[in-house]
């Protein structure tokens, strides 16, 4: 059968047939009919976009408001140092001193801090003064807010575990030591 022969036929044969459906609306559905195929793909690359932009902006180094605290938090514990100069410790759970007294010193507070009942040897109480100790630490509740401005010359502060409510923040023994490298990290010289 040659093409002539063929197309013929088809002739014939379509004549036969009958059509009751408009051309336009034929056309018509066929679009609709291609665009849903395209859909998949355009939100696959949409998708695709959506992540790579994710991922600079998890790479890319965030920034905060002036004025505004940036915590330091942990699962363990938590330092906001205020505007004020206050510095708010919130304990949750007796992991990882070593930190908390970094960040603490790091907030300029002369600091030792240990989460067992042994005191650090190379600290040295100072002179219990109950004024004192209300003007330096807020002892309401967890968290203890510590005014490291009301700190004497050659003093830091000393942090211990208090009382554990169950699922709540740990009350923290807070007393004063004078300041040595050793002890609270700075000179018993410098202001606090």
């Amino acid at each position: 059968m040659t093409d002539e022969e063929l197309m013929t036929m088809v002739r014939e044969q379509r004549t036969s047939v009958p059509m009751t459906t408009p051309v336009e609306q034929i056309i018509s559905r066929g679009r609709v009919v291609r665009t849903r195929h395209r859909i998949p793909g355009i939100a696959g690359a949409l998708a695709g976009a959506a992540a790579v932009a994710l991922a600079v902006a998890a790479l890319l180094p965030g920034g905060h408001q002036a004025g505004r605290p940036l915590p330091a938090q942990l699962a363990a514990w938590t330092v906001v140092r205020h505007s004020d100069g206050t510095v708010v410790v919130t304990v949750r759970q007796l992991r990882d001193p070593a930190g908390l007294q970094r960040t603490l010193r790091a907030d300029g507070v002369p600091a030792t801090v240990t989460f067992s009942s042994h005191e650090p040897r190379a600290c040295r109480n100072y002179p219990l003064d109950s004024a004192l100790m209300n003007r330096v630490f807020s002892f309401n509740q967890p968290p203890l807010v510590i005014h490291p401005s009301a700190l004497p010359d050659g003093t830091g502060v000393r942090l211990s575990p208090g009382h554990y409510p169950p699922g709540g923040p740990i009350a923290l023994s807070a007393g004063l030591v004078h300041a040595s490298p050793r002890c609270t990290g700075s000179s018993a010289g410098q202001a606090s």
